[in-house]
């Protein structure tokens, strides 16, 4: 665990008490921020942390790198909601906490009593932040809300945005999740400001629909002024604003927005100066009259070059563009390395992974590895004795399923790893045996994992 005193958030306490990966992320992004964030589990843990599986990612006690995406850097606790004294329980956690983020539904938060009305009441001083499908009002406010029907289907993004005449997206898990999450965090750090200032909490509210509806804020604009979806890349807004296909079957992504580069990319790029001196090609309003005509001439065009080719052809000449990658290129990617936007990581049970991160860095761009990803009650012990638990008190509350440890097979799988760990640290430190040439050009090993 490395000191966050020096992060923005330092001495922020935040209680997480959310499923998958929304009200999950938004915490996370706090903790990397340097929050102290509590994430509370029922008995079993909470349905995210099997997620993975359905996308083929392993999802083991010690080994689940899909939902440390989203949790890393909390401290987890198992507390049975359904019980006097695991309310009770929460309700200190409360009372010392400045945030509250929950992705509950509106009757269940009733139930418990973590309504914002109650909550205004009992701790007024707490900001209650809430995720959920479709938002406060209205009639789909009770609906059940991924991102998949919420942010998705529901906006028209899973039709308008592919290929016309196709079908609809098949969307990757927890994209629309991810971005919402980013925007709940923001709105915390705001609510944040005017607690320190009035000591007063605040009421926060986001939907997977309103992040979807502000993400297509263009489309909404243009749509009321005949701009139709979806569309098709063989007829696009504007041709210099599309994806190519390269000789050697490559994708590439052009953006030409400025009109004062579109002879630099005739003339430069295509070869075609004439295109430039022709009024029906040299302006934005021009081109969008024939889209269809122009596509099709500077696919043309496009198609007698490899991409190594394109790729030197474009950047001589200055014009914004980029390879169509696979999803998966993002491992192997420098730029995605060396701003740290991806980092090497050692599960606790020791195995590797690469995993994404929080991408608002301040002040530095390293990854504050404070915490593994959790298991299942991995500091429940720990964050009861800062409450004044004392060890006769937890191990009742244990007994009485009111609260989860970690369970034994995690706690051996953890030790065993720590101890190969250092095996292979105290093996790398030996120095070379006597009368051993040192290889040339080969120093001391060193690895860029981090324990998250």
């Amino acid at each position: 665990m490395s000191s966050t005193n020096n992060q923005a958030l330092s001495g922020v306490k935040v209680v997480d008490l959310t499923y998958y990966v929304a009200g999950p992320g938004t915490a996370k992004i706090l903790a990397d921020w340097g929050a102290d964030v509590i994430k509370i589990e029922p008995p079993g843990g909470e349905p995210g942390r099997g997620t993975g599986l359905t996308l083929g990612v392993p999802a083991e006690n010690t080994f689940n790198p899909y939902f440390g995406t989203y949790n890393c850097n909390k401290r987890a606790i198992g507390l049975n909601l359904k019980t006097d004294e695991g309310k009770e329980i929460l309700d200190k956690l409360l009372a010392e906490a400045n945030v509250f983020v929950t992705s509950f539904r509106p009757g269940a938060l009733q139930r418990l009593g973590l309504d914002y009305d109650t909550m205004k009441v009992k701790h007024p001083h707490i900001i209650w932040a809430s995720i959920n499908g479709f938002g406060e009002l209205g009639p789909d406010k009770d609906k059940a809300g991924f991102d998949t029907v919420a942010f998705w289907a529901k906006s028209g993004a899973m039709i308008d945005l592919t290929e016309k005449d196709t079908s609809p997206i098949n969307p990757t898990l927890a994209f629309g999740d991810a971005a919402t999450a980013c925007s709940l965090a923001g709105g915390i750090c705001a609510a944040l400001y005017k607690q320190a200032k009035t000591g007063e909490g605040s009421k926060i509210m986001l939907s997977l629909y309103s992040q979807a509806i502000w993400q297509l804020g263009s489309i909404i604009s243009s749509s009321q002024f005949g701009d139709v979806y979806p569309k098709s890349r063989k007829d696009p807004n504007g041709p210099l604003v599309n994806s190519y296909k390269t000789k050697d079957d490559r994708w590439i992504f052009l953006t030409v927005f400025d009109d004062r580069l579109y002879k630099p990319f005739y003339t430069k790029v295509l070869g075609r100066p004439d295109w430039a001196e022709d009024d029906r090609y040299n302006t934005p309003v021009a081109v969008k009259s024939c889209s269809k005509e122009l596509t099709a001439m500077i696919q043309g065009e496009i198609e007698k070059h490899t991409l190594s080719e394109m790729e030197e052809l474009l950047t001589n000449a200055d014009i914004a563009y980029e390879v169509v990658n696979h999803i998966r290129d993002i491992l192997n990617d420098e730029q995605a390395k060396v701003n740290n936007y991806i980092i090497d990581t050692v599960q606790p049970g020791g195995r590797a992974v690469v995993m994404a991160q929080t991408p608002v860095k301040i002040d530095t761009l390293e990854v504050p590895a404070r915490y593994s990803t959790p298991c299942l009650g991995e500091h429940t012990e720990e964050v009861l004795k800062d409450l004044g638990y004392s060890d006769e008190a937890i191990q009742s509350l244990k007994e009485a399923n009111v609260i989860e440890t970690m369970h034994e097979d995690a706690i051996e799988q953890i030790k065993a790893a720590k101890e190969e760990a250092k095996k292979e640290s105290e093996a790398e430190a030996k120095p070379a045996k006597k009368g051993r040439k040192k290889k040339a050009g080969k120093g001391k090993k060193t690895s860029a994992k981090k324990a998250v």
